[in-house]
């Protein structure tokens, strides 16, 4: 259900995303100057006769990207963290992320202006977002699986009764006794799914239950972080032919620089050179 607001909203959010800079570039074309009092068809062919500069100019200015990045974080959030509870969550992502993506190509070239372009090496402290939030996908998943789930009370009653699952349910039912609810006099028993004695309190069994789940949890966590750094160390963030193409790169223009430099220096010299020549000229007739 989580997850199906979650989309629901995601499809919203794509309607808005093309909508709305639609109606903010269209209203931002019959602001302009050159189409006051033009309308219909004159505005469209005014924009035709114009440049493709003039027109993009006239397009709505273009947001910070922070709604992406946040849209982004969020699914990945959805997509990882309950991954366990909902298995097919990251399919939908993609579905959803392919469609997104001809939709944010459409806004970001043709219905708002051309962003300034700004240099930077990586997406900045996102990267560290994801990055905490892949650690708590993991240790979500972890209580997920061993606090939501009869995975683990079923492998302990397995280990306890000699590998099968008879009397399960009946091992996991608490009886209480209390007067009768219709009235009539004595009184009644009923059965309820819980770890617990006659007089309320929890049983031998419950801790035993608790105990194992934590410690299913601690391992587990374990287990998938030193998956996930073994595989971080194997697998470099630079391809090694991408990074002997930099270092080439790098080396190509230290050559280069040091033409230049050594072109310079030549050119001061014989400038040096020349004025020394000068100066001994004038000298002479001094």
């Amino acid at each position: 259900k989580q997850w199906y607001h979650a989309e629901y909203g995601q499809i919203l959010n794509n309607v808005q995303e093309l909508l709305v800079p639609s109606i903010k570039s269209w209203w931002s074309r019959r602001s302009s100057k050159k189409y006051q009092g033009k309308g219909g068809d004159k505005e469209q062919i005014a924009i035709a006769m114009s440049t493709p500069w003039e027109a993009d100019n006239d397009l709505a200015e273009q947001e910070s990207l922070f709604p992406e990045y946040l849209e982004m974080v969020i699914q990945y959030g959805f997509a990882t963290m309950f991954v366990v509870a909902f298995p097919i969550a990251p399919l939908f992502a993609l579905m959803n992320n392919i469609v997104e993506i001809r939709l944010d190509a459409k806004k970001y070239t043709e219905l708002l202006k051309r962003p300034i372009p700004i240099n930077c090496m990586s997406i900045g402290i996102w990267y560290t977002i994801l990055d905490y939030m892949a650690s708590i996908a993991i240790v979500t998943n972890a209580f997920v699986i061993a606090f939501t789930s009869d995975f683990i009370s079923q492998v302990l009653w397995k280990y306890n009764h000699e590998n099968t699952l008879s009397q399960y349910v009946a091992g996991h039912l608490s009886n209480y006794t209390g007067p009768n609810l219709n009235g009539t006099e004595g009184d009644e028993t009923c059965m309820y799914w819980d770890y617990r004695d006659e007089e309320g309190r929890a049983t031998a069994w419950w801790w035993k239950l608790k105990a194992v789940q934590f410690i299913f949890v601690v391992v587990f966590e374990h287990f998938v972080f030193t998956v996930v750094r073994c595989i971080d160390l194997l697998i470099p963030d630079v391809p090694e032919k991408l990074e002997s193409l930099l270092h080439l790169e790098d080396s190509f223009a230290r050559e280069m620089m040091k033409e230049v430099i050594e072109v310079d220096l030549e050119q001061l010299e014989d400038m040096r050179q020349r004025i020394e020549v000068k100066r001994k000229q004038r000298n002479k007739y001094a």
